[in-house]
């Protein structure tokens, strides 16, 4: 179907991101090189392509489900919309524990950690929904003709807003999640390798 073929395509960006987002989940708890600027550049990747384009996307779904007789309010459509509001909590507690860590806040490091596993266990499940669930039940009960209208709402809601850029603009901002992941991994070697007395807080501006 084209309207799955749409969403699809997002999903291997979304994997992506969340591979890295996950690498960096790893950097925060085992290295003192860790940045909250990565966190919050994730969160720009978050709300820009997942909430405001793949959820809205995913809206238009659930829209032609629930005309075609499937309850909104229990079973998988439930449970898609109850995965968009723990992921967006989840993302809201991640950026806001990350400016207080860059403001000085060390503690909120644990913070920042705990949300971003949350955000990124229930993102990895709510795309298996999507792929067992929702697409199937899609594939069995739209018509043609309804399928074309989702896939023109759908290209709207892709030039609309920052989406417009296409994908390439949230693929580099993954590119450059994953330079700043390297760059942290480099400076952690250097910094096990100097003296205590020595040792001081370097930065590396990639974001």
């Amino acid at each position: 179907m084209r309207i799955t073929k749409y969403l699809r395509a997002d999903q291997e960006v979304i994997t992506h991101f969340l591979a890295v987002l996950g690498s960096g989940s790893v950097m925060l708890s085992t290295s003192k090189r860790a940045r909250p600027v990565f966190f919050i550049a994730a969160h720009s990747f978050i709300k820009e392509f997942i909430e405001e384009g793949f959820f809205r996307k995913e809206e238009l779904l659930i829209k032609a489900l629930d005309e075609g007789g499937f309850p909104a309010d229990d079973g998988p459509i439930a449970a898609i919309r109850n995965d968009q509001k723990k992921s967006h909590e989840a993302a809201e507690v991640m950026l806001g524990a990350s400016k207080h860590w860059q403001s000085g806040d060390d503690i909120a490091r644990s913070d920042v950690g705990w949300a971003t596993s949350e955000y990124t266990t229930t993102i990895r499940q709510h795309l298996e929904r999507l792929k067992n669930l929702i697409f199937p039940l899609l594939e069995q009960t739209i018509s043609v003709e309804d399928e074309h209208k989702v896939s023109e709402e759908m290209s709207n809601i892709v030039f609309e807003g920052g989406l417009k850029e296409g994908p390439e603009k949230y693929i580099k901002l993954i590119e450059k999640l994953e330079e700043e992941l390297g760059a942290a991994e480099i400076l952690t070697r250097a910094y096990l390798n100097v003296p205590e007395d020595q040792k001081r807080v370097a930065t590396t501006p990639i974001l």
